[in-house]
């Protein structure tokens, strides 16, 4: 199977279609599993932290590929201002969405960029390494994109959260994603970025029996994403506040 049917498949089987999803007032009603040993960042959130002491409203920007993009007031983004805006309700968030189906890292710097000309961003919530590693881009090139976006938000006073790969037995066994993850956690160690392990979290989820997608019956799917994308929003917003803590 070549890398484009791979990739179109990853982006079925982890994101359906927005048309395709439940309603927010069919969304189920469950509660999300534990994710506590997946909510604190190795390093504060520094300068995230002294802008929401300066400033009445945060400009968060959550950039990338098909599982950020594609579910709109469902997606794991809005989820996470939720959870956000009801830990700190004096702050006022505002999230930009950019990126798309198959976008690069690479490509979302660009986007980044034009962002930054606006004003400076708060937070920067960088989901990526899944296009990278079914395209079989050098991890390298990844780490480089993401430490220059690094710098660049840093600059203006903001923090990057890196959000990796979903869980899936599909991309696990079709791709390495063993060099992505390294490269994403080495650009973590630099000052001002988080990184959420998204992938392992979800893991743990379907190791417990809990939130496994890839064995959900086809018609209960739209309903068990809309709940995955509130449990990943809500343990990522517990990150962000945990990070503004250390």
């Amino acid at each position: 199977m070549n890398r484009r049917a791979i990739l179109a498949l990853i982006a079925a089987l982890l994101a359906l279609p927005p048309n395709a999803l439940a309603t927010p007032e069919r969304a189920p009603a469950a509660a999300c599993p534990p994710a506590a040993d997946f909510e604190t960042p190795d390093e504060p959130l520094e300068n995230l932290a002294a802008a929401i002491k300066t400033r009445h409203a945060v400009e968060v920007v959550a950039l990338g590929s098909a599982s950020t993009v594609t579910h709109g007031e469902d997606g794991f983004p809005n989820y996470m201002i939720k959870a956000l805006t009801a830990a700190l309700p004096h702050v006022s968030w505002h999230l930009t969405v950019r990126g798309g189906r198959g976008v690069t890292a690479a490509a979302m710097l660009d986007e980044l960029q034009v962002v930054l000309k606006h004003g400076p961003v708060g937070l920067v919530v960088w989901q990526t390494g899944t296009v990278e590693a079914v395209r079989g881009i050098h991890p390298q090139e990844l780490r480089e994109v993401l430490e220059e976006g690094a710098d660049l938000v840093s600059a203006q006073g903001g923090d990057i959260v890196l959000v990796d790969p979903q869980f899936s037995r599909f991309l696990r066994a079709n791709t390495n994603l063993e060099p992505y993850e390294q490269a994403m956690a080495t650009a973590a160690t630099m000052p001002g970025i988080g990184l959420f392990h998204r992938f392992d979290l979800m893991h743990s989820w379907v190791d417990g029996g809990m939130l496994d997608l890839e064995r959900t019956a086809v018609a209960e799917q739209p309903g068990a994403m809309v709940l995955l994308n509130r449990c990943i929003g809500q343990a990522l917003g517990r990150f962000i506040v945990n990070g503004l803590e250390r």
